[in-house]
């Protein structure tokens, strides 16, 4: 009976351990959706062996642009589950940032492996839209020389037809933009812009809404809508996200400029500045402001 006993015991506090567990992992992406990445990594810590801590960890290492972190919490989840596609995509995305980042030797070392777990993740999710994208940008960047090819992300961004309407736009845009077809790709960003307005479901992630306005400021197009969409972006802003506030501002305030509004330019700008002090484009921008 003793022994029974003991055995229940041990089970009940086993499940009240994993319960706890599974609450704090819970706890930790409620802290990491409302901003507070720093508390929610000291839990995440201790849970590495989980594969949400990990995945979580690995995201948090992308947000800080510490990519060799990234890539080792990611390697460590692939090696876990070879056949996840996100796992895929997010190992051959923070290996292609610390390509982007990095020497041009440190690149060519990458490539090959960043197309591998991109390709992969692609062929395991055929709806998987952050792969294909990523993908075009790839194909478009790299020279033909070593692999390159306007054929192949042009593949990749008609797959995004029927995925996504506005990333399939977004993808056209930027193939043009490569080739230095500035009007082609002003109009297709135009009709992502309109095509987003009219249909906000096709808006899946939050960082859309920073690519929509960014080439509302640059191209000049549609600035009502674009400045919406960098506001929205802000408020929405996470983790998750590629571009700090400080880019939104900075893409607000040029968007005030163009319209004349030198008031509301500066006061962008200098929200901007406030949380780069030293962002170059920025600082032009500012001198550009104060021109008007």
């Amino acid at each position: 009976m003793l022994i029974k006993n003991k055995l229940i015991i041990g089970i009940f506090c086993l499940f009240a351990v994993n319960s706890l567990a599974q609450q704090t992992l819970k706890d930790a992406e409620k802290l990491l959706n409302n901003g507070e990445i720093v508390e929610a990594e000291k839990i995440l810590l201790q849970y590495e062996n989980n594969p949400k801590a990990l995945e979580f960890l690995g995201d948090i290492s992308s947000f800080n642009k510490e990519w060799d972190k990234a890539i080792d919490y990611y390697e460590t989840l692939v090696d876990l589950d070879s056949e996840n596609a996100m796992y895929n995509f997010k190992l051959g995305g923070a290996m292609g940032m610390k390509a982007y980042y990095g020497s041009k030797f440190q690149a060519a070392i990458l490539l090959g492996d960043i197309k591998k777990y991109l390709k992969k993740a692609a062929d395991l999710d055929p709806t998987h839209k952050e792969t294909r994208r990523a993908l075009v940008e790839l194909y478009m960047q790299i020279p033909s020389i070593i692999g390159g090819s306007k054929t192949i992300a042009e593949s990749y961004a008609s797959d995004l037809d029927r995925i996504n309407e506005v990333d399939a736009l977004l993808a056209d845009a930027y193939i043009y933009k490569i080739q230095e077809y500035r009007d082609l790709a002003k109009n297709k960003y135009e009709e992502a812009i309109r095509l987003a307005v009219n249909k906000p479901g096709l808006i899946t992630r939050n960082y859309l809404k920073y690519e929509l306005g960014e080439a509302s400021a640059i191209y000049e197009i549609q600035l009502d809508a674009g400045e919406n969409f960098l506001k929205q972006y802000i408020e929405d802003y996470g983790y998750k996200d590629l571009k700090s506030p400080a880019w939104a501002y900075y893409r607000l305030a040029q968007i005030e400029r163009i319209k004349s509004n030198q008031k509301a330019a500066l006061a962008h700008i200098e929200k901007s500045l406030s949380i780069d002090p030293g962002f170059e484009k920025a600082l032009i921008e500012k001198q550009k402001i104060q021109r008007l």
